[in-house]
C-alpha cells in the first residue's frame, strides 16, 4: 500500500516538476467548529494535489499526537485550494489560517495550536506567522492575534520552499548552507524560534533548491513524521 502510494505520488511530482515554485503532492479533512473546543487544536495545511479529505503525511501526524493526549486534541485540514498557482493558492492558504487561528482563539481562549505544514502548506504556515509585510503571499490577510499567537505551541513544517538555512529551528538532514527555493530573511520565525521544527531532507528540490524530487516524498518513512510528532507532544507537555 506504502509503496503504490508512494509510486503514485512520485508521479504526481514528475509531472509538476516543470511549473515554477515549490511543489508537493500531497492532504484534508472538513475543519472543525471554532466552539468545538478542546485542549489543543491541531491545524493541518496540506501540500500541492492533496486532497480536502485527510493529508497523507500529517493526518497520521495529527493521530500520533492525539493518541499521546487522548481525548484532548481535535484535528482540522485547512480550506485552501493547494494547487500549483503558487501566487493564489497560497495567498488564499495564508488568508485562511489566520482567520481560523483569529476565530478560534476568540472562541476557545485556553485552547492551544499545533500547526503542521508540508510543501505549499509549510510556506502558508510560516506565511501566515509573520508581518504581512514580510510575507511572499497574503500580504492583505490581516494578522494573527496575539492571542492566538501566544497560545502557539509547535509548528512543524516538512519540505519548505522558504527554508532558510543556519536557522536554530532547523530540522532534518538539510545539506548546510543550502536555502529553499523560496527562502525567507533569516530571523523572521525569531519570535516562534522555539516552537518550530522545519524538517529538510538533502537533495529535497522544494527546501534544498537545485535537489531532486524523489527526496520530497521521503518524509513518509525517513523517521521526520515521527519526530515531528514526538516534538509536538514534548511541546504540548512542557509549555
Amino acid at each position: 500500500m506504502v509503496k503504490s502510494f508512494i509510486t503514485r505520488a512520485a508521479a504526481q511530482v514528475a509531472a509538476l516538476t516543470g511549473a515554477a515554485g515549490a511543489v508537493s503532492v500531497f492532504g484534508a479533512a472538513a475543519p472543525a467548529s471554532a466552539a468545538e473546543c478542546k485542549p489543543v487544536s491541531i491545524i493541518s495545511s496540506r501540500g500541492t494535489f492533496e486532497p480536502q479529505d485527510g493529508s497523507w503525511l500529517q493526518k497520521p501526524i495529527g493521530d500520533k499526537i492525539a493518541a499521546a493526549l487522548p481525548g484532548q486534541t481535535k484535528y482540522t485540514e485547512l480550506e485552501y485550494p493547494a494547487l500549483p498557482n503558487f501566487d493564489t493558492s497560497p495567498e488564499a492558504g495564508v488568508t485562511a489560517l489566520v482567520k481560523l487561528l483569529n476565530t478560534e482563539a476568540a472562541a476557545c481562549p485556553d485552547q492551544r495550536y499545533v500547526l503542521i505544514g508540508y510543501s505549499q502548506g509549510a510556506q502558508v504556515t510560516g506565511d501566515s506567522l509573520v508581518p504581512p509585510a514580510d510575507r511572499l503571499v497574503g500580504k492583505n490577510a490581516g494578522e494573527v492575534s496575539a492571542a492566538a499567537a501566544a497560545k502557539i505551541s509547535a509548528i512543524v513544517l516538512y519540505g519548505n520552499p522558504r527554508f532558510v538555512a543556519g536557522e536554530p529551528y532547523n530540522a532534518g538532514t538539510p545539506e548546510p548552507g543550502k536555502s529553499g527555493d523560496k527562502p525567507r530573511t533569516p530571523g523572521e520565525l525569531a519570535a516562534y524560534a522555539t516552537r518550530i521544527k522545519d524538517y529538510c531532507s538533502q537533495g529535497d528540490f522544494v527546501c534544498q533548491k537545485g535537489g531532486g524530487v524523489l527526496a520530497h516524498l521521503t518524509y513518509f518513512f525517513n523517521g521526520m513524521n515521527d519526530q515531528g510528532a514526538q516534538f509536538a507532544v514534548e511541546q504540548l507537555k512542557t509549555s
